[in-house]
């Protein structure tokens, strides 16, 4: 019995550590690690649960041109399967709690473009924002 008692409080420990020492007490690695999540169902064509981190500003602002966020979503996917894209995390060039910024490259054959995409930490979770921060347009950005 006291054999059990010492290895789950060493279980407990090394959890803790793990959680507060490794990626758990870090921000902006947690950050990181979504995006790189996103980016992954995005690689193998899952396109589709991306419609849960998009945050409800960007799908208000999909829905006042006349599309639905999945249609979106079925547009990107169709091409970036016709031009075998795809995408990675370049760096994460602003980080400010609640709101963040994650520069992401588009590879199709040996052409590489990059994009700086706003997120937002919304409902618990980071969603992919409607706006930058400081007033730069979405439009201006050109996958």
């Amino acid at each position: 019995m006291g054999v059990l008692k010492v290895s789950l409080q060493i279980l407990w420990v090394g959890v803790w550590i793990f959680t507060g020492v490794g990626c758990g007490s870090d921000p902006r690695g947690r950050f990181e690690a979504k995006v790189r999540g996103m980016i992954g169902e995005v690689n193998a064509g899952r396109y589709g649960e991306l419609e849960g981190v998009m945050s409800e500003g960007l799908k208000g602002r999909i829905r006042a041109e006349g599309w639905e966020p999945t249609a979106v979503l079925g547009v990107v996917a169709r091409r970036d399967r016709e031009e075998r894209a795809e995408y990675c995390l370049r760096d994460v060039p602003k980080f400010e709690g609640k709101y963040a910024e994650a520069e992401i490259g588009r590879v199709v054959g040996e052409r590489e473009k990059r994009g700086v995409i706003p997120f937002v930490w919304e409902e618990g979770r980071w969603k992919v924002g409607a706006a930058y921060r400081d007033g730069r347009s979405w439009d201006g950005e050109d996958f």
